[in-house]
């Protein structure tokens, strides 16, 4: 069942119907923790994945649990650390990344274990166990906990929504039905998002294969129109089909009571890498800043290894190229990390080289310049849809398609043959 499809809106708008009517509190708790049962189980291929499941998201809560009745508060952050060790261990290991190709040869795991929305409930759990330690939650029950897990809205893409938040459209799930203004507002988004998800998305995916088709089989080697067509239209796809699942997921949760956090706020308008960060899968990046980012470069100031201005930079490679890897087990997407990790850094050092010249108030200068701004925006977007040109897992596909449109020189044959098949369509 894809979130698209008519029987999962159908069933969406049934139970905001039911819920509307049931009392508030458990009743509505009970119908929505079976339907995200009955959605979890649809993702479940078989029972050894349904006890991988259900050992990895149970012990998020009970070591948490662990943690905060430990009253040697000295104790707390080596068996935090020690179970971060060994969750990330498991996580890498269901996920068979390459690296560990040479220990667990591909298809040992997902032959037997196959876990939809591994990575998103990860970052839930990491949240959970992190803040219950650190008294940032400290009313939590298995209850609330496993629904948070498994919100069925929120389980295969995200966003990535922290338990507080969580916490209080859980205990009030209130449907929009009776307010007519957030009931249009919530239909006009979902049909936004199918829009986004159905057409535009597949259409900008067809454009990018047909181009990337063309380009590796067509005679001559460089054909600006494929290459340009590859390089906008696949970051165009990406976009559409995110953004317009989590505008599906945000509405649909919505008319059910669940206040899901926004994801995007027009990120190819962004100018820089740290902006684009900052409108792009914003969720993610929020939770890099707060469990990455932040502790990395407070232990870093701690410690005094290096400069708090030279650490600020290695923090921000470390935490994107992590968010890379994070999105997938192939090495395409250690590239997209590292490109990503070099362009926030660059774009921090970038900042502070104006500083230095010109002070903060030439630093004011700069960002309110309309022509810095355009020229800023033209080269992110452009670094942005470089970036992506990796994102694929066919990498070796994606090298050749460069290496092809970049290095190879059109001869007279080729270009006699581009213009005969030109002549002959």
């Amino acid at each position: 069942m894809t979130i698209t499809s008519a029987s999962f809106l159908a069933a969406v708008m049934i139970v905001a119907g039911v819920i509307f009517f049931l009392p508030r509190g458990l009743p509505r708790q009970i119908l929505l923790a079976l339907c995200n049962a009955a959605f979890l189980s649809l993702s479940i291929p078989n029972l050894s994945s349904a006890i991988a499941m259900a050992v990895f998201v149970l012990s998020g809560f009970f070591v948490a649990d662990l943690v905060r009745r430990i009253p040697n508060h000295r104790a707390r952050p080596y068996l935090l650390a020690s179970y971060l060790v060994l969750l990330l261990a498991a996580f890498v290991t269901l996920k068979e990344y390459q690296f560990l190709n040479f220990l667990i040869p591909p298809g040992t795991v997902s032959r037997w274990i196959s876990l939809v929305g591994l990575s998103y409930i990860l970052f839930r759990q990491i949240h959970y166990v992190v803040d219950v330690a650190e008294g940032q939650i400290e009313r939590a029950s298995l209850w609330g906990y496993l629904n948070y897990q498994f919100d069925l809205f929120a389980l295969y893409s995200g966003p990535i929504q922290r338990y507080q938040h969580f916490t209080e459209s859980w205990g009030a799930l209130a449907p929009i039905l009776d307010d007519t203004h957030l009931r249009l507002r919530a239909l006009g988004r979902l049909m936004l998002g199918i829009i986004k998800v159905a057409a535009i998305s597949t259409l900008m995916l067809k454009i990018a294969d047909h181009a990337a088709s063309r380009q590796l089989h067509i005679r001559s080697p460089r054909d600006w129109v494929a290459f340009a067509a590859l390089f906008y239209a696949y970051p165009a796809y990406i976009y559409f089909n995110f953004s317009g699942y989590c505008d599906v997921v945000i509405a649909a949760a919505a008319f059910v009571g669940i206040d899901l956090p926004e994801n995007f706020n027009h990120p190819y308008l962004a100018r820089n890498a740290i902006d684009f960060w900052g409108r792009w899968h914003m969720t993610l990046t929020h939770w890099i800043r707060d469990y990455v980012f932040t502790p990395l470069y407070k232990k870093g100031v701690e410690t005094n290894i290096i400069r708090p201005q030279r650490l600020s930079y290695a923090c921000y490679f470390i935490a994107l190229f992590l968010a890379g890897l994070w999105h997938g087990s192939t090495a395409n997407f250690a590239i997209f990390g590292l490109l990503h990790g070099a362009g926030v850094s660059v774009t921090k050092m970038w900042e502070e080289h104006i500083i230095r010249r010109r002070g903060r108030p030439g630093w004011r200068e700069y960002l309110k310049s309309r022509p810095i701004y355009l020229a800023a925006t033209f080269v992110t977007i452009n670094f942005v849809c470089f970036t992506f040109l990796f994102f694929p897992s066919d990498l070796r596909g994606r090298a050749s398609f460069l290496r092809r449109f970049l290095f190879e020189r059109p001869t007279a044959s080729n270009v006699v043959a581009t213009m005969t098949e030109k002549g002959g369509a």
